[in-house]
């Protein structure tokens, strides 16, 4: 290979960017820490404090805490008062860090992350053959993870933003329509429809039956146990008719899309219509060459990329397909009038009208 001259200012924004995310990726394990053991929660509630008071109030070995608290502070994670030497969180960090049913909420990433630092060994020897990595055996991490994180996007924006973009879908709601939602994981947007239409008809499918038993644990403890149907089933084995049919973030992970679609419609009443929810992106990959980008590209070759090709036909579409992708999967199903209704800087919102 020639040898060519090395940009020493080029050199240096590749090196400051890689110090940038291994600073990023060594945190990691120190927020689930901080997590887990209730700090950010504890910090929360007894406000500005020193290391020696937080050890005293959590119980915790104080140096470890010390140095997790200048880690985290350093990262504007925790905020150091220089002049008291003490710590605390502001009301953002709080939003953030340490209200779990919060519109902010973003721990949940953290739980992803490391989810899928432990599927690195599977998808690695899947470089290699070119076959997938089930999605049962995935790090147990990524579904309560996937769960959390998307949990406060979805109550924020689902019934509020996402939903009412779908022509009519309201006032069919209120009217009683059946709503089916494939891929439901933990149930969490199903349940959020239920809440907000209860005369609707709402029933969620995953082909994860552990998911399924923790959907219906949720859906019990939130009093929806008896206004929800949750079954185990793929995309091609669900039962009955519905007014809609709703793929959420989980359509570009199947091995057969275009299947799963065309069973969607065949399951669709005559004046149905199929709602997509996906990762916002543009049909041109250097378009997506960017921060959010950069998450769903490494997040799609980690989990979806592995859980498509694990299955049949084995598609691999990817958490960053585009939206001329997507449409042409559902035109490819039968259905004529797509498409997207919604845009935002994380997701886009697609309609597949059956007529």
């Amino acid at each position: 290979m020639e040898n060519k001259e090395i940009n020493p200012e080029t050199l240096k924004k590749l090196q400051l960017k890689i110090m940038q995310d291994v600073s990023a990726s060594a945190i990691i394990p120190l927020m689930r820490i901080g997590d887990q053991l209730g700090i950010f929660k504890k910090l929360s509630k007894i406000g500005e404090v020193s290391s020696n008071e937080l050890a005293k109030a959590t119980t915790l070995d104080e140096r470890y805490l010390r140095e997790w608290l200048y880690a985290v502070s350093a990262a504007g994670f925790v905020t150091y008062n220089v002049e008291t030497q003490k710590f605390l969180l502001t009301p953002e960090q709080i939003a953030v860090f340490a209200d779990d049913d919060g519109p902010a909420s973003m721990m949940g990433a953290y739980d992803m992350l490391t989810g899928a630092i432990h599927n690195e060994d599977q998808v690695k020897e899947a470089f290699k053959t070119g076959e997938g990595v089930d999605y049962k055996d995935s790090c147990p991490i990524c579904f309560q993870g996937t769960a959390r994180f998307f949990k406060p996007s979805y109550e924020k924006n689902l019934v509020t933003s996402w939903l009412p973009k779908i022509e009519n879908l309201e006032e069919r709601m209120n009217k009683g329509a059946s709503f089916a939602d494939i891929g439901c994981g933990y149930g969490l947007s199903t349940m959020i429809i239920a809440q907000t239409f209860p005369n609707a008809k709402v029933c969620g499918y995953d082909i994860h039956e552990p998911s399924i038993k923790e959907a219906e644990k949720l859906a019990k403890e939130a009093g929806l146990d008896k206004r929800i149907k949750y079954t185990t089933a793929d995309a091609k084995s669900y039962h009955g008719k519905h007014d809609y049919i709703a793929f959420f973030d989980c359509l570009h992970d199947m091995g057969d899309p275009v299947g799963a679609a065309k069973y969607a419609y065949n399951q669709l009443e005559d004046d149905g219509s199929v709602i997509l929810i996906e990762p916002t992106a543009n049909d041109k990959p250097q378009d997506n060459f960017h921060l959010f980008g950069q998450m769903y590209y490494s997040f799609s070759t980690i989990g979806c990329i592995p859980t498509s090709k694990s299955q049949e036909v084995g598609l691999a579409l990817g958490a960053q397909a585009g939206p001329s992708k997507l449409i042409d999967v559902l035109n490819q199903a039968g259905f004529k009038n797509c498409k997207v209704v919604k845009k935002n800087a994380s997701n886009m919102v697609i309609e597949a009208r059956k007529n």
